[in-house]
């Protein structure tokens, strides 16, 4: 578990499954995402798929909910793959409800990440993807001090249309630990 000021990341319960469902199949969630609008289904497969990522070890994975400390809600979601253990490299993502947007959850969402990456798992390097149109989600890297390294063209065809992805990292030794979370 990932404590912050406001919120605990943890690993995914069953019990999550309507909360996640909740904030997901609205198109604020998944229009950024190469993915059709999820469903109960769908929602019910990613908790299964959490829970055997759960399990194994070494763990690669790690699909979190985001609770708010306040209320125990769920807010979202925290996500790091690594996806090379040899070369110390992963790659980090978050999602957050609509109602909690522009309050800075998905920023302090990815500052836990990065420091549970750098500091728990002993990453060198954290990168993040977005879809080129989704200018919020490039903002937050560069809050996060991620620095742009470029773009990757029309790498994803999702809903009939060719996507392109800006592709942000940053370092162990760049990342600022006295940020507040």
């Amino acid at each position: 578990m990932i404590e912050t000021q406001r919120l605990l990341i943890r690993d995914v319960e069953p019990s999550d499954v309507a909360a996640f469902c909740g904030y997901m199949e609205g198109k604020e969630y998944w229009e950024h995402l190469p993915i059709e609008t999820p469903g109960v289904p769908q929602v019910q497969e990613l908790v299964e798929r959490c829970r055997r990522d759960q399990a194994a070890d070494p763990r690669d994975n790690y699909f979190m909910a985001a609770v708010l400390k306040e209320t125990g809600e769920i807010v979202g979601e925290a996500v790091l793959r690594i996806t090379s253990r040899r070369h110390r490299q992963g790659e980090i993502g978050w999602g957050v409800d609509r109602r909690y947007g522009g309050r800075g959850i998905a920023t302090e969402i990815g500052l836990a990440l990065l420091g549970f990456g750098f500091d728990s798992l002993g990453l060198h390097r954290i990168y993040g993807q977005c879809r080129q149109e989704n200018l919020a989600s490039q903002r937050i890297m560069e809050k996060l001090g991620m620095g742009e390294e470029g773009v990757i063209r029309e790498h994803i065809w999702a809903r009939g249309e060719w996507w392109s992805s800006s592709q942000w990292s940053i370092l162990d030794r760049e990342f600022l630990r006295v940020l507040p979370l």
